[in-house]
């Protein structure tokens, strides 16, 4: 899953591909790279980012899903928002999955995607971008996540969506410091008991201290531990790194 960020304040890249033209060229060479997926997103949530209203963020999405499906009319795209009215959006445009990162706190989310035959990315966090690092207390963070998809599935599957369309996202970097994020990593299969797919979005975090080496270490920790998902801002790198791996 490549990401593209259609948003002046990214941590990584804001504003460079706020552009249009920008944005279509940075597609084209993320799916030349082979990526799978595109994820595009219309607000940052790196920790304390401002909130934006629904009808910016998708001013910010919509006019490049529209050039993107245009150009690459079989490109998987990805919308990374837990809006309804921007999630709809999209899903009208063609995007095929929601990645929503907070956890399902719109059910109206479930309901699109169930309409829509859409994939849902149900990640955990504790409150929202603005105030998720006041909320890194837990006295067992495997516990705790897992009952918090235990909890949230059901409110998914009650609401139509099937469950080979329901992919979870432990929430590296959301409302976890930097030890829990590498805890967390270290042990990913754990969670693979629930028996979904899993998505891992650790690249360029400040955990990594956003370097490229380390996110292609979290990459090769994440897929040697059956994550079926990499969210990944360098994907030509990760492939790369990933043929390593696997090669020895």
């Amino acid at each position: 899953m490549g990401i593209l960020n259609v948003t002046p304040d990214s941590f990584f890249d804001g504003g460079r591909y706020a552009d249009l033209t920008a944005a279509l060229a940075r597609a084209e060479q993320i799916l030349q790279e082979g990526a799978d997926i595109l994820d595009i997103g219309g607000e940052s949530t790196r920790p304390g980012a401002a909130k934006v209203q629904s009808a910016e963020e998708t001013k910010r999405v919509l006019p490049a899903i529209r050039e993107i499906k245009k150009h690459f009319p079989n490109a998987v795209i990805s919308v990374d928002t837990y809006h309804y009215e921007t999630a709809l959006a999209a899903l009208r445009e063609g995007a095929q999955i929601i990645n929503d990162i907070s956890g399902l706190k719109d059910l109206r989310l479930a309901d699109l995607a169930a309409k829509y035959g859409a994939k849902l990315v149900i990640m955990h966090i504790k409150g929202m971008p603005d105030t998720m690092q006041n909320f890194c207390d837990y006295k067992d963070i495997f516990k705790e996540i897992t009952e918090f998809f235990e909890q949230k599935i059901p409110l998914a599957q009650e609401r139509g969506v099937n469950k080979e369309n329901i992919i979870l996202d432990i929430g590296l970097g959301f409302a976890k410091t930097r030890e829990q994020n590498w805890l967390l990593l270290e042990n990913i299969s754990r969670f693979g008991e629930l028996g979904f797919p899993l998505l891992i979005g650790a690249s360029r975090k400040s955990f990594t201290d956003k370097t490229l080496e380390a996110s292609l270490k979290c990459a090769v920790m994440a897929a040697r531990q059956g994550a079926a998902y990499l969210r990944v801002h360098d994907v030509k790198e990760t492939l790369s790194a990933l043929e390593a791996a696997y090669a020895k």
